[in-house]
């Protein structure tokens, strides 16, 4: 459960309370993202070896149980296309035909 820190409000003067999470939460959620990080690169190993600290911290099993089969490939941007063009103009100067 996250805990609830004071702040003090600069434009009203009053006291306000952030929700800022315990390491304990912080700790899982760096283990989540490392371990979808693993998943998605096909470190399939290294992905079960965070699974198993999740689960010795006590995370819950569902979330951790959900892993895609085959790592999706990363979507390409601004691919040009590969086809060989044809080229119209020549370098240099202009020839002069007789």
């Amino acid at each position: 459960m996250p805990e609830q820190v004071p702040v003090r409000s600069v434009r009203t003067g009053g006291i306000d309370h952030l929700e800022e999470a315990t390491p304990q939460e912080a700790y899982v959620a760096a283990l989540r993202r490392e371990r979808e990080g693993y998943v998605r690169y096909g470190k399939t190993d290294r992905a079960a070896a965070v699974t198993a600290e999740l689960r010795r911290f006590g995370a819950e099993t569902a979330a951790v149980s959900q892993c895609p089969e085959q790592p999706r490939p990363p979507t390409l941007e601004n691919t040009a296309d590969s086809t060989p063009r044809q080229r119209t103009a020549t370098r240099g100067r202009p020839r002069n035909n007789p």
